[in-house]
């Protein structure tokens, strides 16, 4: 019985995508380090009684805003990963009959 031998790609280790839970652990380090800074401008909002005080206080704002985008962005595929899949046709010969084809009788009444 012969066989055949099917021609795959090779995955790479440098062209391999970073790992799910290493992308999980990246962005949750980098929204605490953005939420301790927020914590940063509270303090410094109530500690610093200057004009740059608006600095901390535009940050303790706008900075939950930043770090919820940044730490739902999921990377990008790269391109040329992604391939589209296409039918083939299969050449194995059938040993059955198509559904769609009628069953043969023999002596049937239009041989007549």
């Amino acid at each position: 019985m012969p066989t055949t031998r099917h021609v795959h790609d090779v995955q790479s280790v440098t062209s391999a995508p970073e790992a799910r839970t290493e992308d999980q652990a990246r962005r949750l380090k980098q929204y605490l380090i953005t939420m301790a800074i927020r914590t940063a401008c509270f303090i410094l909002l109530v500690v610093v009684d200057a004009w740059y005080r608006w600095i901390f206080a535009a940050g303790a704002v706008f900075l939950p805003f930043v770090a919820v985008v940044a730490a739902n962005a999921v990377m990008p595929r790269v391109s040329g990963r992604v391939r589209p899949v296409l039918p083939v046709v299969d050449p194995t010969p059938q040993l059955t009959r198509a559904p769609h084809e009628p069953w043969e009788s023999e002596g049937s009444a239009t041989d007549r």
